[in-house]
């Protein structure tokens, strides 16, 4: 299982998702989870994300691409 899998089962008791899936569609979603999701990846990481990039980060896709920008390559 990826590092980004073992996040969204952690934060949001999910794992069946697509790139295409919206983040608020979990139905664990809220906006103190999101917060932890962002704490999570932040974590996880190693990474620093700006507030453009969260506001921007709708999708799973989305996501993975802002990590890729941040030279994650292990999803």
């Amino acid at each position: 299982m990826s590092k980004l899998n073992d996040i969204f089962k952690e934060v949001f008791k999910e794992t069946n998702y697509t790139d295409q899936t919206e983040i608020m569609q979990f139905k664990e979603w809220d906006s103190m989870t999101h917060m932890f999701l962002i704490t999570k990846i932040e974590e996880t990481y190693n990474i620093q994300l700006s507030g453009n990039e969260i506001a921007m980060m709708r999708t799973i896709g989305q996501l993975k691409d802002i990590l890729m920008q941040h030279g994650v390559i292990e999803l």
